[in-house]
């Protein structure tokens, strides 16, 4: 990170946004004063709103700093600007991952990926709510099963067309982000054990590494990367996922255990045993649809270790958002290590890790059959 981005303040970053947007579409008016959005952690967002650009009311712009948004001193490679324009692209007309997206999932339009300033304009997606708002409204049991459906067969085909092929290899290796996930999850998951007041936070720790470490090897799919409720937006046209920075060719038991441990932590957190019910209902069906997606190939591009490896992230996850640096302004502010809410969630983590086949969370992608 160098001075001159360490010195500039989110005015600069949104002079620089609006520049780079009137450069590229130069006729296009902007109407008012635009719009921060928050939500994120990793980087700086704009509402855009104006007139005269392929007929959009508004468009997003967005910012890549060379480290977290809401955790400058933590440094996040910028070149992951360059892997989510190349994966929105792949979902175009004509182009590789086209006809995934035909099931009514796909990511936001990219209108212009502007590399220099590390900046990209792109469709934007309304007032739709992301999935973690949409499950704190009244819906039924069919419409959470639908949601869990679209998302597995999408994630399911995602990783099976994607599997083993050297065109997603070469675009999507993005190494550094593991590295970072290493270095800044998987390691510190012993002090956030021992934060917790947990006795085996060293075995905790170390079967996390062990993971994080795993992961740092050749992949064999692309992976979406950061699969959580606020990457889901659910529109009236159907879901759109956003934030593909930390897309990459990996594991798919990284997209599958992270999806599973933000779904438990919204379940857990529910007001209401509604939410509750359809946050399972999505998770179970999610499951249930990649599974039947990967169908034969199961066993060789996921199977037993998926799931273990998927467990042990899981718990990583939890422990990440109770009681790790990432706690803040999500499910579980403001409760401290030792809240009974915290705790309950730190031993499921724990389990995950150290146990992982013989928790029942993942059974639903019927691997015990495979055994």
């Amino acid at each position: 990170m160098t001075g001159q981005q360490k010195t500039l303040t989110v005015s600069d970053i949104l002079e620089l946004a609006l520049a780079s947007l009137l450069e590229k579409f130069p006729s296009f008016m902007i109407d008012g004063t635009p719009q921060q959005l928050s939500g994120g952690f990793l980087n700086y967002v704009w509402r855009v709103k104006g007139k005269n650009l392929l007929g959009a009311d508004s468009v997003i712009v967005k910012r890549m700093p060379a480290y977290i948004a809401s955790a400058p001193d933590v440094p996040l490679d910028p070149a992951r600007i360059s892997i989510e324009a190349s994966a929105m692209s792949l979902f175009e007309k004509g182009e590789a991952l086209e006809k995934i997206s035909q099931n009514g999932i796909r990511p936001p339009r990219l209108y212009h990926l502007d590399k220099e300033r590390r900046l990209l304009i792109m469709e934007d997606l309304g007032q739709s709510p992301n999935l973690g708002d949409w499950l704190q409204g009244s819906h039924t049991k069919l419409e959470a099963e639908k949601v869990g459906m679209s998302l597995g067969q999408f994630i399911g085909a995602l990783h099976k067309v994607t599997a083993h092929r050297s065109l997603f290899a070469r675009l999507f290796n993005n190494v550094q982000i593991q590295r970072t996930r290493l270095d800044f999850q998987y390691k510190n998951i012993q002090s956030y054990a021992a934060r917790a007041g947990l006795a085996n936070a060293d075995e905790i720790g170390k079967q996390a590494v062990q993971l994080g470490e795993r992961l740092q090897q050749p992949g064999s799919n692309l992976i979406m990367g950061d699969l959580w409720p606020p990457s889901v937006i659910v529109t009236t046209s159907g879901l759109r996922l956003i934030d593909w920075e930390l897309a990459h060719f990996g594991h798919p038991s990284q997209d599958v255990g992270h999806f599973a441990a933000h779904l438990w932590m919204v379940a857990q957190r529910a007001s209401t045993s509604e939410i509750m019910a359809n946050a399972v209902t999505i998770l179970t069906h999610f499951l249930e649809s990649y599974r039947d997606v990967l169908g034969n190939e199961f066993g060789n591009l996921f199977g037993v270790n998926g799931v273990r490896e998927s467990s042990v992230h899981f718990g990583c996850e939890i422990f990440t958002r109770t009681v790790g640096s990432f706690q803040s302004d999500y499910l579980y502010g403001g409760l401290s290590p030792d809240h009974p809410i915290i705790q309950e969630a730190v031993q499921t983590a724990s389990a995950h890790i150290l146990n992982p086949l013989d928790m029942r969370t993942f059974d639903s992608l019927g691997w015990r059959l495979d055994e």
